[in-house]
């Protein structure tokens, strides 16, 4: 019997409806306020002087592990994100955000993190959670089937809003390279990766930008971009056919990283762009706006990666192991399941650093600079 089911298209809507949250979440000043928590003790990442999460964050997580997990149940025990599913209510209570079968129990648990004079907002939240969305729905007629799968076999990561910092402060500062904004709105993603649990190889990935097209103040529409990678079949959005061109060569970094990498990368041609957001930064080169995204430092995880990593697959580009594929002089890809050599506390983290590219004649000269001296 054929599965009617179509896992891009349901992760296409998921990544719409994750966007959706996200403006709502950010359309009224004191909501947004009231909705930060800072992340601390493990939740929080070594790399920040404070870590955040917001309600969005983690409602949106919990909303694609029900919609995702409740049309392809075989896959609910692999789905996972960023967040924890606890928040501290008004009254500094832990409350573990989830959704329920009605609106009106998501209401109820959102009422117990929101104050009571938050009744309106935390409707129309759960409204949100529980409406059907299809994004750009004659794009799914255009859609390719993918080939027949044990969903058992495939696990998926979730960065439910990431670049929260920029979600919270919304303040865009531009770099001098055109279409390449170095924080603010822009820089926000939603990430969602599938990858095979066998191997820890991304297939699938959705990038959402929420806040991409701004039609007026405060309103918003989304750019969304995919890719497939399976042994039989690569397929991706079609805009990433059409590469923008730019003079020589272009990478884009962390604020953050060290000068002895940039030397390197300046002594083999290549200008600078600083930005933020890991899924940002992976985005500029999936769309062709630059040419590689290097990282040194282990700050990013595994669900910052495996979508981004699953397109430029798509695309016969990859994302790889830092230092790895500089020690062994080769490409080592980026996997999603536990290392021989890692520990319990951190095979989530990539904690050897990234290079991507979409255009792997260039990693020779890369690797080749970057294990001189």
């Amino acid at each position: 019997m054929t599965d009617s089911r179509n896992l891009l298209h349901s992760l296409i809507n998921a990544a719409e409806k994750a966007a959706n949250i996200a403006r709502l979440c950010r359309s009224n000043d004191q909501l947004l306020a009231l909705l930060v928590q800072e992340k601390t003790g493990k939740e929080a990442n070594a790399r920040f002087e404070h870590d955040f999460k917001t309600l969005a964050d983690v409602l949106i997580q919990e909303t694609i592990k029900h919609d995702v997990g409740g049309e392809f149940p075989e896959m609910l025990e692999y789905i996972q994100g960023e967040e924890s599913p606890s928040f501290a209510s008004a009254t500094g209570k832990a409350v573990s955000i989830c959704v329920g079968a009605t609106e009106e129990e998501t209401t109820a648990c959102l009422l117990q993190v929101l104050q009571s004079e938050y009744e309106d907002a935390a409707k129309a939240l759960a409204a949100e959670v529980h409406r059907v969305v299809e994004f750009h729905k004659e794009i799914h007629e255009d859609l390719p089937q993918l080939p027949e799968m044990d969903y058992k076999q495939f696990g998926i990561w979730i960065d439910p809003i990431d670049a929260t910092a920029e979600y919270i402060s919304g303040d865009t500062i531009f770099t001098n390279f055109p279409g390449i904004t170095s924080t603010g709105l822009d820089c926000v993603t939603v990430l969602i990766g599938l990858f095979e649990r066998v191997t820890g190889v991304p297939m699938l990935g959705i990038i959402s930008q929420p806040f991409r097209n701004k039609i007026e103040e405060n309103i918003y529409t989304s750019s969304l971009y995919w890719g497939i990678a399976f042994p039989d079949l690569k397929a991706h959005s079609k805009h990433l056919n059409t590469v923008p061109t730019h003079e020589g060569l272009m990478g884009i970094f962390s604020s953050s990283e060290c000068a002895g990498l940039l030397q390197k990368m300046s002594d083999l041609g290549y200008a600078f762009a600083f930005s933020a957001g890991a899924g940002h930064k992976a985005l500029k080169v999936i769309t062709g706006e630059v040419d590689v995204y290097v990282l040194s430092k282990g700050s990013t995880y595994k669900w910052d990666t495996c979508a981004p990593q699953a397109i430029l697959r798509s695309l016969n580009g990859g994302m790889f192991d830092f230092v790895s594929s500089i020690e062994k002089g080769e490409l080592v890809p980026l996997k999603y399941i536990p290392d021989d050599d890692s520990t319990d506390a951190d095979w989530k983290c990539n904690r050897k650093g990234i290079i991507a590219v979409r255009n792997l004649d260039l990693m020779h000269d890369i690797l080749k600079k970057l294990e001189s001296p």
